[in-house]
């Protein structure tokens, strides 16, 4: 946190009111290094992480520079809907009463087009809405003077630039631009160069192309593809943290996994862009409450969704880009809180990850997948800790009664069958071995220092199975041949002791099979009546008679 003010900073006496109402008294980083060059008026081209106080620190700026006129004054872009819903309730509760449209897809129009009829100074929305109030002739632009670029890089994944270049393009020259990205690949650097005039560059030394929280731990779990859901059961049932956002691929996955931790008695809502806007709104409303504890959505659905101490992100699989992690990540830890990044892979998807810790400097804590045993001694001691806790005389009279009656050992167990009826324990899911954890340097590593080495051998394979082949090759002993190095036993037969000699093919007799065939001269001899006669040059064979009395015609070439 930075040592300075936001009276140092020049904000006014009604922003300062407010900020001191909502409990902020010095500002963030990113806020401290943008608040005054935005009040004097220049363009700002700012890196910083996700969660870094970026509204505030665009926000504040706008806000003091605000005239009293009625007619839009401020264009605010942000990726999607929640975001744009996000920065327009902070922007509300630092002046109440100004009236702000919001422009985002999936609601009514009419109340739109209320608001920008009575001329709200501040307008925030998503590309395309904004695009579609723009061709209909319902948003004027002409009077802009300051706009505002949150989360770019985010709207360039999507697909939104070359829209945010048409927004951009009807703006009249001149109107104070802030850019706020994350990273800056090149398309986003040719827009600033082409929008922005002399921008103040300011990069936060947790920004830039592998920002990552030092508030966030990342506990990888390695766990089959077809097996992710059942862990995540597993690890939700032993942390039992308050909350959890769960990102998926897919929005058919939101829909399985919501549904996959409800039955398994953690009720989860899903999230993803085909729901209704007002059935978005009113799910996120409950997991911001407190009344949703996991919420599973796609990564654009959750993009801008901002939960005070949020301790658990989830991804099912990882993104595909290391940005994307770092995005989704952001949810938590977010205002110098500590979270947890837990990422569910697979064996190939572990490796990709690896590699993104070496190049992103990322800290990995793998942890396996919780066995049903370790979840039940943890609801035990939670059940524990809560009886101890929660014991009043009353109750301490009954118990008292009730074991002079009974067996204490059989009470207490008929209590905890009664209580713990409805918990589940989870899954039995095999643990993937430690050494696909690691990487190829880690195990090299290893070897050259004299550790244990990762991998098993055969012969120990073959033991934990119970000497039986793979079950791609079918059950059973494994064969002892001239051509294998193993016998049933298990016991290893050295090559040099193989039977080299050679060995003469034998032709099984059909007529009595296991007893060799005869040789041709043991055959019987062909009769003299079924001897066929040689064949004698220049004799041709006669031709056929036709089947009528015509003569046969001659055969011509045609």
């Amino acid at each position: 946190m930075s040592e300075m003010t936001f009276a140092a900073l020049g904000c006014s006496e009604a922003l300062l009111a407010a900020l001191a109402k909502r409990g902020f008294e010095t500002p963030m980083p990113v806020q401290a290094a943008t608040i005054m060059p935005g009040l004097e008026g220049r363009d700002l081209l700012v890196q910083s992480r996700t969660g870094s106080g970026k509204t505030l620190a665009f926000g504040l700026p706008l806000l003091q520079r605000l005239s009293d006129e009625r007619h839009p004054q401020a264009l605010i872009l942000a990726p999607t809907r929640e975001l744009a819903q996000q920065v327009g309730a902070e922007l509300h509760t630092l002046v109440p009463k100004l009236p702000i449209a919001s422009l985002v897809g999936g609601v009514a129009y009419p109340p739109q087009l209320r608001s920008l009829q009575l001329g709200s100074p501040v307008v925030v929305g998503t590309p395309g809405r904004v695009m579609d109030h723009l061709n209909r002739g319902t948003l004027d632009l002409s009077k802009v003077s300051m706009i505002v670029l949150d989360e770019c890089d985010e709207m360039l994944n999507m697909g939104f630039l070359e829209d945010v270049e048409t927004i951009l393009a009807k703006v009249p020259a001149g109107p104070q631009t802030f850019l706020f990205s994350a990273t800056l690949p090149a398309p986003i650097a040719k827009l600033a160069k082409r929008f922005l005039k002399d921008p103040v560059q300011i990069t936060l030394a947790e920004a830039g192309e592998h920002a990552m929280h030092a508030d966030i731990t990342h506990a990888p779990v390695l766990a089959p593809d077809h097996q992710h859901v059942r862990a995540l059961v597993n690890l939700l049932l032993l942390d039992q943290p308050s909350a959890a956002l769960i990102f998926t691929k897919t929005k058919a996955q939101t829909e399985e996994v919501a549904e996959e931790l409800t039955v398994s008695g953690l009720p989860a809502a899903f999230l993803h862009g085909d729901l209704a806007q007002a059935t978005r709104t009113r799910i996120l409303g409950q997991f911001k409450e407190g009344k949703l504890r996991y919420l599973v959505a796609t990564d654009v659905a959750a993009r801008g969704l901002d939960i005070e101490g949020l301790p658990l992100v989830v991804h099912m699989g990882i993104p595909t880009q290391l940005e994307n992690y770092i995005h989704r990540s952001g949810r938590t830890g977010r205002a110098g809180a500590k979270g947890t990044s837990m990422a569910l892979v697979g064996f190939k998807e572990s490796r990709i990850l690896l590699a993104w810790s070496r190049r992103g400097g990322l800290q990995l804590d793998w942890r396996a997948v919780p066995t049903p045993m370790e979840i039940r001694e943890a609801q035990a001691k939670k059940l524990l800790d809560g009886i101890q806790g929660s014991a009043s005389a009353a109750l301490l009279n009954q118990a008292t009664q009730m074991l002079k009656d009974a067996d204490p050992v059989r009470l207490v167990a008929g209590l905890l069958g009664l209580v713990q009826a409805d918990q589940a324990s989870g899954f039995e899911l095999p643990n993937e071995p430690e050494r696909k954890t690691k990487s190829r340097f880690d195990i090299a590593r290893e070897r050259k220092e004299g550790g244990p080495r990762p991998q098993r051998t055969y012969q120990e394979r073959a033991a934990a199975r119970g000497n039986e082949a793979p079950g791609i090759r079918g059950a059973g002993p494994k064969p002892d041949s001239a051509f294998s190095k193993t016998r049933p036993d298990g016991s290893f037969k050295p090559r040099r002791d193989f039977d080299d000699k050679p060995r003469p093919y034998v032709k099984p007799n059909a007529d009595a099979p296991g007893a060799p065939r005869k040789s041709w001269e043991d055959r019987p001899k062909a009769a003299a009546s079924e001897t066929p006669r040689p064949w004698k040059p220049g004799v041709k064979k006669p031709a056929a008679k036709p089947t009528d009395d015509r003569p046969a015609k001659p055969w011509k070439k045609k």
